[in-house]
């Protein structure tokens, strides 16, 4: 019988102790059950590792455990421990199963995901609390990844459904006064609060806001984390009333959840209460030991393969391990806590949600208008009765009159014709939104306004330092860029070259604390490889042939105490990030030819236009560990092909300034000019938009407004390009992949098929990518 070795991740002791000792003892329960089988094949040999809630002590005990020859490792509750653990994990190609809800933003090939993501947790509960409590929500989280990512896609969630932040706080770990923060929250009166505090802030939290006699009845607390667990240790009174999101709730009723729960404390303990993070913990252990089991070993590829796909049932309804990102399709339950410390169920997807960790919410409001968008105009309004029905005719929403008057309930079935027979509707339609649904709405008034009532307010532009744009998505982007911008923290800008990445990068220095110190731009791809290190670090007299006399100051000394803009950073040589990632996590450099180590503060920026990610997954050309310390705040800037309604204000400044610089010229644009731009593709973005109104405007240098004839032919020319044949691209593509192909019969060489073909690795990987070509 084989013997393996199990690594288990759980801080014990630390600020998140609550929580992973819970999951450290379903670990246990799943591992017990497993013994207790007469048929198992291997023997298992469990490590146990307590890692304090820190990642630099959870990376050190995994490596010493991966050294040995653990291949296995559970736990991580936090997402800085897991993201701190992947290089271990990609260096010694050992499996991780992480059991806990998390920001999502992630498929690491290494990782097998059983927690909920933000698709299946985060957004239903913004869609509950919206529809029931109102637009307004109050943001509160423990200072570190998780709570950033997860708020930075709610403010794009938030806005599409209408919603509005009116306040966020974060608070280190283990804070216990929150005084202040719930003035400030009761001063800003949002109608509700969505935290993603962890550990010992959830109880003193909770304890504070009882406490200061804040009513749940009036701003109730939604949490993704509060669960039966945290409510124990902070005490039932003070949950009570409060809400939770999950795909386990210890009062799910069903049979197998019952006989789970009295076997469960048989081996823990009666008065345990189980949290749906244990259950993700077991369920997880319980699929990895079937897995290990049936393959007979603990290669992380033979494991997946085996799970890919997999549907099994357990206490909490049936779960499908999504073959595509190794998470978990579950059903997701809303709960309101009672004074027993379990919650009552007020809500359920009734089928499972499928797991999209890269899930981007996208909406124009459709006619008629969604069903949350009716209940906030009802308010204004002096309806008497609202009710939103899914397709089982089951209430999504009763209005408090509707409840009065017709006896019924969220969760509650109704017949719908019978409704119609009690009360005169002026609304009866079904609307499109996830899925059908039926809004009635009845009146005691004549007023029918809110039938022609119109949902569509005046594109707004929105400004950031100099950035300004109308667009949706780029609004968001620059929303997460002032939260950044307030903060020190490291951050990614991707976007298409010429869409003003730099700018960008200047607009959150100039926001930032560092304003009035150094802004230095460093652009990796116009630096000869050779050099890089010198213009980066410096270099001390002698230390080379030419080198300066006295020496020379490197970017990062030239930035000290500022901000260093790193462009085009997916260009930096393979072996020379790991200086970059030395210098970024120590704060420190040391010049060429020198000895010294020389402190720097410096705050870094950094932008690329390639796929960082395909890099790290395919090319091996971009260090994972770097990755990670760039990435803390991630900003996309769209193309300007998807943000057109920006070309006419872009215009009209690009005007101004070169009026402005010349004191004469064109002020206006013609409407045939205004289409024909916004016909063009925009390979170029910004930039080739300012090179195109340039040339225009001293075309047209005597006259009072730019037309067609001013522009550049191309873009004349392009809306009757169009609609021409597609056959030659085809043909384009067959030629490219094609040419791939036979490269890759040559040699298997990735560095030398993109040499024989002329262009980069990262290129080449795309192109495989999208024409499905498997390397040999």
């Amino acid at each position: 019988m084989n013997e393996i070795s199990l690594g288990l991740l759980f801080s014990l002791t630390g600020v998140t102790s609550i929580t992973e000792k819970g999951q450290y003892q379903a670990a246990r329960f799943a591992i017990n059950r497993y013994l207790q089988q007469s048929y198992q094949l291997v023997r298992l040999n469990t490590i146990v590792c307590d890692i304090r809630s820190d990642p630099d002590e959870c990376v050190r005990q995994a490596e010493e455990l991966a050294k040995s020859g653990v291949k296995i490792f559970i736990g991580c509750y936090t997402s800085a421990c897991r993201k701190a653990l992947l290089p271990v994990l990609e260096r010694y190609d050992s499996l991780l199963m992480y059991p806990t809800l998390y920001e999502g933003l992630e498929a690491h090939p290494h990782v097998f995901y059983t927690g909920e993501v933000p698709n299946q947790q985060i957004f239903t509960l913004l869609l509950y609390m919206i529809s029931h409590f109102g637009p307004k929500v109050y943001l509160i989280g423990t200072d570190y990844i998780y709570p950033h990512y997860t708020n930075r896609q709610i403010y794009e969630y938030i806005t599409q459904l209408n919603g509005e932040v009116v306040g966020e706080s974060y608070v280190s770990f283990g804070q216990n006064r929150f005084e202040e923060i719930i003035k400030d929250i009761l001063a800003r009166r949002p109608d509700a609060i969505l935290s993603t505090l962890v550990g010992e802030n959830v109880k003193y939290f909770y304890r504070c806001y009882y406490d200061m006699g804040v009513d749940p009845a009036e701003i109730p607390i939604f949490s993704p984390i509060t669960s039966e667990i945290e409510i124990k240790a902070m005490g039932e009174k003070y949950g009570a009333g409060h809400y939770g999101c999950a795909s386990y709730f210890q009062s799910i009723p069903n049979r197998e959840n019952e006989k789970f729960i009295a076997e469960f404390k048989k081996f823990i303990g009666e008065d345990s209460v189980i949290s749906s993070v244990m259950m993700n913990t077991y369920i997880g252990v319980r699929l990895l030991l079937e897995a290990i089991d049936k393959t007979g070993n603990v290669h992380r590829q033979d494991i997946f393969r085996y799970l890919k796909g997999r549907s099994f049932k357990a206490p909490n309804g049936v779960l499908k391990v999504d073959p595509n990102n190794m998470h978990l399709s579950r059903q997701v339950f809303i709960g309101r806590a009672n004074h027993e410390g379990q919650f009552d169920l007020v809500w359920s997807s009734d089928t499972e949600i499928e797991p999209n960790p890269f899930f981007k919410y996208n909406i124009s409001l459709p006619k008629p208008l969604p069903w949350m968008a009716i209940v906030n105009i009802w308010k204004e309004h002096s309806g008497d009765v609202l009710i939103v029905l899914d397709q089982q005719s089951k209430v999504l929403f009763a209005s408090t009159r509707a409840q009065q008057l017709l006896n019924i309930g969220v969760g509650k079935k109704v017949d719908s014709d019978e409704l119609r027979k009690n009360f005169n509707m002026i609304v009866d339609q079904v609307i499109h939104h996830h899925e059908p649904l039926r809004v009635l709405l009845g009146c005691s008034i004549s007023d029918h306004s809110l039938l022609t009532h119109k949902n569509k307010k005046k594109e707004k532009i929105f400004q950031f330092h100099t950035i300004r744009t109308k667009n949706v998505a780029y609004q968001q982007t620059l929303q997460l860029a002032k939260v950044a911008a307030g903060t020190d923290a490291n951050v990614l800008i991707l976007g298409e070259t010429g869409t003003g990445k730099e700018v960008l990068a200047r607009a959150i220095h100039e926001q930032s604390e560092r304003k009035n110190s150094p802004f230095v731009a460093v652009n990796m791809g116009a630096i000869p490889k050779e050099l890089i290190a010198s213009e980066l670090f410096g270099y001390k007299e002698g230390a080379f042939t030419g080198a300066k006399k006295g020496g020379m100051k490197g970017k990062f000394e030239q930035a000290d105490g500022g901000t260093l803009f790193l462009d085009e950073i997916g260009e930096m040589p393979l072996e020379l990030q790991a200086y970059l990632l030395r210098a970024i996590a120590n704060k420190t450099i040391t010049r060429l030819g020198d000895d010294r180590e020389r402190p720097v503060n410096v705050r870094i920026i950094s932008a690329t236009n390639r796929n960082l990610k395909e890099e790290i997954a395919y090319g091996r050309s971009f260090r994972a560990d770097l990755y990670y310390r760039l990435n803390v705040f991630t900003l996309e800037i769209p193309p300007l092909r998807d943000r057109k309604e920006d070309i006419s204000h872009l215009v009209t400044e690009m005007l101004h300034e070169l009026y402005n610089q010349y004191g004469q010229g064109p002020m206006r644009i013609s409407n045939d000019c205004l289409h024909q731009l916004h016909l063009h593709s925009w390979p170029g973005n910004i930039r080739e938009l300012k090179n195109t109104i340039e040339r225009a405007f001293f075309l047209a240098f005597k006259e009072n407004e730019i037309k067609p004839e001013h522009l550049c032919l191309d873009i004349g020319q392009s809306g009757n390009n169009m609609h021409q044949p597609y056959k030659k691209i085809f043909k384009l593509k067959e030629l490219e992949k094609e040419a791939i192909e036979k490269a890759l019969q040559k040699t298997t060489s990735a560095k030398e098929v993109a040499e024989m073909l002329g262009i980069s690795r990262s290129t080449l990987y795309r192109k495989m990518k999208q024409f499905n070509i498997k390397q040999q």
